[in-house]
């Protein structure tokens, strides 16, 4: 049987071809290791290595679409495909949950927060990321935490030095409809509580923004 790339059929799904090259580059680590490694090697070479697909018909239109029937994915920690695939989950059950929440507290702001610390070795990462999260506990009890419910995601994206890892939470924060007017944080204070919860000697770079209110 011939194959086909999944791009030149549908070019909206070319991301699986991103990831499936970064499995094959996560692969070759793998196979340089001894033991379960070599066994994770080959299970993540040989994820969604062959998709089926069955056409549709579109739920608003009269028109087919592609829609995933049947792959097998290898289920390991560090591979590129499964990765992502649990994070459209977390997104679908996020994109399910808000609109209930945003219903329930319509007069609520919502603010958008960006928590990193320095970059550090990528066999720090583990340890780095578990003092990130006791720091952010730190943070969800203080006095001046304002928000009243939130979600965090956990980012890793790679230094510039090409070697280092760049660890960050996005936080999306509900906060009260008078914070603007009264328990308003400003960007320096929350580096300064940022800064105090992780227990460093220097002021994180972080980032907040407020989300507009839809009319």
């Amino acid at each position: 049987m011939a194959q086909i790339s999944l791009s030149n059929l549908s070019p909206d799904h070319n991301v699986w071809e991103k990831h499936r090259a970064n499995a094959d580059i996560i692969s070759g680590f793998y196979r340089q290791g001894q033991g379960s490694f070599k066994r994770y090697a080959h299970r993540m070479r040989d994820c969604a290595k062959f998709l089926e697909f069955c056409l549709v018909p579109e739920s608003t239109e009269d028109l087919l679409e592609f829609k995933l029937s049947y792959a097998r994915f290898c289920r390991v920690r560090h591979c590129p495909i499964c990765q992502w695939r649990r994070s459209l989950m977390w997104k679908a059950r996020a994109y399910k949950v808000i609109p209930q929440v945003v219903a329930d507290y319509p007069k609520s702001r919502w603010l958008f927060i960006t928590l990193t610390v320095q970059n550090c070795p990528l066999q720090e990462l583990r340890t780095t990321l578990n003092w990130m999260n006791r720091g952010f506990k730190r943070l969800t009890e203080l006095k001046a935490w304002s928000p009243k419910g939130w979600v965090k995601s956990v980012e890793v994206t790679k230094g510039k030095d090409g070697e280092s890892a760049h660890p960050h939470f996005h936080v999306l924060a509900m906060v009260a409809p008078s914070y603007f007017s009264h328990g308003y944080i400003a960007k320096a204070k929350w580096g300064q509580l940022w800064q105090q919860c992780l227990r460093t000697d220097y002021t994180p770079v972080l980032h907040v923004s407020a989300i507009a209110k839809s009319d």
